[in-house]
This record gives C-alpha cells, sequence and structure tokens, in this order.
C-alpha cells in the first residue's frame, strides 16, 4: 500500500518579469525557507517546486543565493512559458500555468502546495500542512484578503525581518501584529460595521474590541494544498476561463467533509500584498447614504444573502462561509466567544433560504438605502427620515410600506418577473400536459415507459379526452348538434357518439404527426398517447 505520509509536495508557483522574480525570491521563496516550512519537510517524500516562468527569469533565478538554498530542500522543475503580450489577460496567462501544473501533480500523485511571488507565510505553515496531509486531510484553505504592500513591506523591514538574501522568519503572531494594522482598501470594505460596506462583500469580518484580531468570514480562499492521490479524475477545466480561486475545488472535492479550514492563524496564515496604485477603493462616506439605525444590519445581511445566492458562487464556497477564522496577535480571550456569537447570528441571517419574509424584509431595506440620498426615490428619502431613529417601529404599518413598494415601487423587478416566471411554468405544463400526464401514468407505473421526445411528438396539439377538459367541452359544445343527432335511436346511440368520437380523435392525430426521425415502434403508438 502506498505509504501517504511520504508522497511528495509539489510547490507551485506562476510569474514573469523581473518585479515579480523579486517577488518570489523575497517574499515568497525567502518566507518559505523560514526554519518550520520547506526545511521542516521529510526528506523522502522528494518534493518539488514547480516554477512556471520564462526563460529569461528561469535563467536569472540561477544565480540567486535563496535558490541555490531551497535546492538543498526540493527539487526546482521548469515549466517555460512565452511572455505574455499586452494583450494577454494575466489571470487567464496564470491559469494556464496552473493547469500544467496541476496536471503534473495528479500524474505523480503528489500534494499540491499553491503560491504566488507577492506572498508571504508564518513560519510553521509549511509543518502544519505535512501535519494536516498525514492526517488524511485532502485540501487546507486558508483565507485569502487583500493587505496594503507600501505601508506593510517597509513595517516588515523597519522589525528586521525582511533581509536582502535571507531567509525570511516570520512567527504567525508577529506577521498577524504587523499585518492587521495594514489592511488593503478593499479589505477595509469588508468590515461588517463600516459606513463603506461592500456591495459585493466576499469577506466579511468584526474588529475584536481588545485590539488584537478580527473574526472573519469569507467566500475567498487559498487552496494551499491539495491530496491529488484522493482524486479519481481530475477537472482542470476551471482554467480554460476561470482562476484557480474560481470553482476548482468544488469541482475536483465537491464534498464538504473532505475540505479543511484553516480557522486559527497560530496554526498556518498567509498574507498577500497589493499595492494601492494598482488597486484602490474610496473609503469616503456620502454623509447622506451613512448606513441608519434601523436599516444597517438588515440591509448588510441582505448584501450577504445576494451574493450568496448569485451565480458566481459555488455550493463548497457557500457552505463553508459561516466557518469564521480568528486572525490574531495575541491570546484569544473570552470577548472573542462573545464575538463570535453575535456574528454567526448575522451570518445565519443570511442563510434563512426558506424564510422569504426575512428575504423579502432585507431587500426592502437594502432598496432603500441604495436609494435615498441621490434625489431619485423621495418613497425612499421619507423613509429613511420617518424610521431611521425608531427601532421600535409598528410592525403593522411597516409591512404595509414594504407591501407598498412591493407592488407599486418595484412592481416589475420583483413582482411581475416572478409573475412571469411562475406562468411560464404554468403555461409549459398546460401546452404539453398530455405528456405530463403521460408521464405520470409511467411514473405510478400505470403504462409501460416509452421514452417519447416531448419536442418532436406533437404532445401540444390537444385532443378530446380526460387530460384535455377545457378543449373536450369546448369541442363537446361545438358539435352539440351532431351529437344530440347521433343520440337518437336511429343515428346509432351510444356506437354513433363513439364512431364520431374516432373521427374526431383521427383528425386530431392527423394534425399530431411525430418527428420524421422517430423510430417507427413510436410512429405507431402515438394515436395512443392519451
Amino acid at each position: 500500500m502506498e505509504n501517504n505520509a511520504l508522497r511528495p509536495f509539489y510547490f507551485t508557483v506562476i510569474f514573469w518579469g523581473e518585479t515579480h522574480r523579486r517577488y518570489f525570491l523575497d517574499l515568497l521563496l525567502a518566507s518559505l525557507l523560514s526554519p518550520n516550512n520547506i526545511p521542516a519537510l521529510n526528506p523522502a517524500r522528494k518534493s518539488k517546486f514547480l516554477i512556471v516562468t520564462t526563460r529569461a527569469d528561469w535563467d536569472a533565478l540561477h544565480s540567486e543565493p535563496l535558490f541555490q538554498e531551497m535546492k538543498r530542500y526540493v527539487e526546482p522543475v521548469w515549466f517555460e512559458m512565452p511572455f505574455p503580450r499586452g494583450d494577454d489577460l494575466k489571470m487567464l496567462v496564470m491559469s494556464k500555468g496552473h493547469k500544467q501544473v496541476t496536471m503534473r501533480a495528479f500524474a505523480d500523485r503528489a500534494y499540491g502546495i499553491f503560491v504566488t511571488p507577492d506572498l508571504v507565510l508564518s513560519d510553521g505553515s509549511v509543518a502544519a500542512m505535512q501535519r494536516l496531509a498525514e492526517a488524511g486531510r485532502k485540501v487546507v484553505l486558508s483565507v485569502a484578503i487583500r493587505f496594503a504592500q507600501e505601508t506593510l513591506i517597509p513595517e516588515l523591514e523597519r522589525g528586521g525581518y525582511l533581509k536582502s538574501g535571507q531567509p525570511l522568519v516570520l512567527p504567525a503572531r508577529d506577521l498577524m501584529r504587523m499585518a492587521l494594522q495594514h489592511l488593503h482598501t478593499e479589505t477595509l470594505r469588508y468590515e461588517f460595521d463600516a459606513p463603506y460596506f461592500a456591495d459585493l462583500p466576499i469577506s466579511v469580518y468584526w474588529q475584536v474590541p481588545d485590539g488584537h484580531g478580527l473574526i472573519i468570514y469569507s467566500f475567498s480562499w487559498a487552496p494551499l494544498l491539495v491530496d491529488y492521490a484522493a482524486l479519481g479524475d481530475h477537472d482542470a477545466s476551471t482554467f480554460d476561463e476561470w482562476t484557480l480561486d474560481g470553482d476548482y475545488i468544488h469541482r475536483n472535492f465537491p464534498d464538504p467533509n473532505d475540505v479543511y479550514v484553516s480557522r486559527d492563524s497560530d496554526e498556518l496564515v498567509l498574507v498577500s500584498f497589493t499595492r494601492e496604485a494598482d488597486l484602490h477603493f474610496d473609503l469616503n462616506v456620502d454623509p447622506k447614504k451613512r448606513w441608519r439605525n434601523h436599516f444597517a444590519v438588515p440591509a448588510k445581511v441582505q448584501r450577504i444573502r445576494e451574493l450568496k445566492d448569485s451565480s458566481i458562487m459555488d455550493p463548497l464556497k457557500r457552505s463553508i462561509f459561516p466557518q469564521p477564522v480568528y486572525l490574531h496577535s495575541a491570546d484569544i480571550t473570552p470577548v472573542w466567544r462573545e464575538w463570535q456569537a453575535h456574528a454567526d447570528e448575522l451570518i445565519a441571517g443570511a442563510y434563512h433560504r426558506r424564510d422569504q419574509v426575512r428575504n423579502l424584509e432585507g431587500q426592502f431595506v437594502s432598496d432603500v438605502y441604495t436609494n435615498s440620498g441621490t434625489g431619485q426615490s423621495r418613497f425612499s428619502d421619507w423613509i429613511i427620515e420617518k424610521y431611521s431613529g425608531n427601532p421600535t417601529a409598528n410592525r403593522f404599518l411597516w409591512w404595509l410600506l414594504i407591501l407598498f413598494w412591493l407592488f407599486v415601487i418595484r412592481p416589475w423587478r420583483y413582482v411581475a418577473t416572478r409573475v412571469i416566471y411562475v406562468y411560464s411554468i404554468f403555461h409549459w405544463y398546460w401546452r404539453y400536459r398530455r405528456f405530463v400526464w403521460w408521464r405520470l401514468k409511467e411514473k405510478l407505473g400505470l403504462v409501460e415507459e416509452r421514452h417519447f421526445d416531448w419536442r418532436n411528438s406533437g404532445w401540444d396539439i390537444p385532443s378530446v379526452s380526460v387530460v384535455c377538459p377545457i378543449f373536450t367541452i369546448r369541442w363537446f359544445w361545438r358539435h352539440r348538434d351532431s351529437l344530440l343527432k347521433e343520440f337518437k335511436p336511429a343515428g346509432g346511440g351510444i356506437r354513433g357518439v363513439s364512431r364520431l368520437l374516432w373521427t374526431s380523435g383521427k383528425k386530431s392525430n392527423q394534425v399530431a404527426k411525430p418527428s420524421p426521425n422517430a423510430p417507427s415502434s413510436y410512429a405507431a403508438k402515438s394515436s395512443n398517447q392519451t
């Protein structure tokens, strides 16, 4: 039997150009060479570092002391890539590289470790991944948020951690102590209590009052460890049009029980750098649109709910979002548990999928907030003015306002679309009622299942039968004179009516001819559909 403990670790990275080559050497590789990271790996694993880069960058790496130091522990493997053109999408270029390295890791039944050149790992992160791998974990995820490069890297230099050509030794709490003071503006927008809370909260966090950390819930995860020996088949189609943080993990490990979320920064943590010059978000608050007392919480919860239910979130991300992660630089105190209980309650509010009443109220509050102060909705401005300072509003009047908003202010967005959707379903069932009736009889075991193609078999052509009651009543009324005539003794009575119905059925079935591509056995049976 294969020894899982000795299967190799394949570190993977994609980069090109001098700037990101320096990031790879001075940040990523320097942190990986700290004592409890790559040097802590069992040498019997014969681990490798899969590097996707250009020929010029690969040649330049060999003269670097840190690269030579890395070769003492893992074997570097080069995957050549052309230097991207100016119109190439950076994310898709990286995805092409990820597809190469994941296929190699799968072929070799290795553990894949995915990192980027502009991040650092706390000392002990790789040792923790090795322990988790030996414990049988198939996937290890770490929360991935942005930190401000312009201010955090100078902080590392002032602290004496960042030294050229030397390993970057960052204990988890030291890393968190510095990093949490330099959150990127994108990340700052994810604070639940902030007045500039994001429209699309990819992550949601609360600052713990003691000032030593935060509790975060996230849809954004870095797959640090992936056990490719646990896969029978490898689905790499995500990389054709998306990135590693898309639905790649869900496609290959759809069972949440196979995924381990690292929930404490003491265990392992990564810090990813982003320059504000490359990506910046305005945090200025419009005084006319600040969060108000009665509207703040339900409106923010609604935004989380809408993002959770959107098409960009796969079921795996939805299932692990409610798991809180502690990012901290000091001991966990009882106040953390109190704040987690508060946060868990709010997050749970976004997961009441069947609570349509709460969902409707959230949509109303979110819509009022979005349109207030813009000069475009006097109704929203009036609601804000009347109810923002009144958290104990009369529930009856409150729901009258919601119904007014639903049917008068936003009828097309919320009512008409649902009416059209419901109508389309009933219309289909009515149009193909003969097919539905036949399928029901098949499911009940009353008739033999025939696998009819409802799209090419004339199921929408009505005929006199119990499954077409309105058509049948109308037909009887239209032919009432003939039916009365047939009921006369001279006309044949019941046999006359049956003859008339048979004639009508033949005419109806002449219109509902089967598809010329249908098998002959189906054509022979089409007259007995009902």
